[in-house]
């Protein structure tokens, strides 16, 4: 599958970029992501599984060379799913990306409609990293693109179950980052019981954000996808003694 993203900023610090790149970490292997740079003709672009556009807002508006990128691509493919995200001043950036989403419908093209569209703040004229709201909102994003241009079901499951087991293997290293190997796990609430001692993956007040956050995606992963404890208990228990 292959995703093309449009930016209404190439710049390497534009806060689009920087949205764009968090998509693509999400995407991860599960798509081919191509950002379009200019460097060839709209109209010579080969035609992808589905675009993404990321636009921060002019005076409300989408950006005009955007617009004109957009104007020369789309006509000729009507057939692909497209996206758009926005960053900036809430109703001007929900501006820039309905502007978008109006023009893709005109030609009969395939808005994805059924997401609400994510437009991110900015905050303090700079792109901060994702709140973890935001960032969740960002993967169910993810999931639902995918899904819309012809991933299956089970994949976006598959997706989820490995981002879980993957954090609660973080989170236990950073517990006990040269403790010795546990060689039996099982979860209890949000402590995994091991044979080598608890660890409480509620975290204390001075674990870093990032740590936090996991957790947070980690229990909204698990609910949305209705991940059991014994499937995680398994993968987990590989992956600790495969890589601990």
């Amino acid at each position: 599958m292959k995703i093309i993203f449009f930016l209404g900023d190439y710049g390497k610090n534009s806060p689009e970029r920087k949205l764009a790149e968090e998509a693509k970490k999400l995407i991860g292997k599960d798509a081919d992501v191509e950002f379009y740079d200019g460097s060839v003709p709209v109209s010579a672009l080969p035609e992808p599984d589905g675009i993404w556009i990321f636009t921060h807002e002019e005076d409300g508006r989408c950006p005009s060379a955007l617009m004109d990128d957009i104007r020369d691509f789309f006509p000729r493919l009507t057939d692909v799913p497209v996206i758009a995200s926005g960053i900036g001043g809430k109703d001007g950036a929900m501006n820039a990306v309905a502007e978008i989403a109006d023009f893709i419908i005109e030609f009969d093209g395939r808005y994805m409609t059924d997401s609400e569209p994510l437009c991110i703040p900015l905050r303090t004229a700079r792109f901060d990293e994702l709140e973890p709201e935001e960032r969740m909102d960002l993967f169910f994003l993810v999931d639902s693109f995918l899904k819309y241009c012809g991933m299956d079901d089970s994949e976006s499951r598959k997706i989820a179950f490995g981002t879980v087991v993957n954090n609660y293997f973080r989170i236990m290293k950073y517990l006990s980052p040269d403790g010795p190997k546990p060689t039996d796990v099982r979860l209890c609430g949000t402590v995994i019981e091991t044979d080598v001692g608890p660890f409480d993956c509620t975290l204390s007040e001075d674990a870093p954000a990032e740590l936090s956050e996991l957790r947070y995606e980690t229990e909204t992963l698990i609910s949305d996808f209705e991940i059991d404890a014994s499937e995680i208990r398994s993968a987990l228990l590989e992956k600790i003694l495969r890589e601990w």
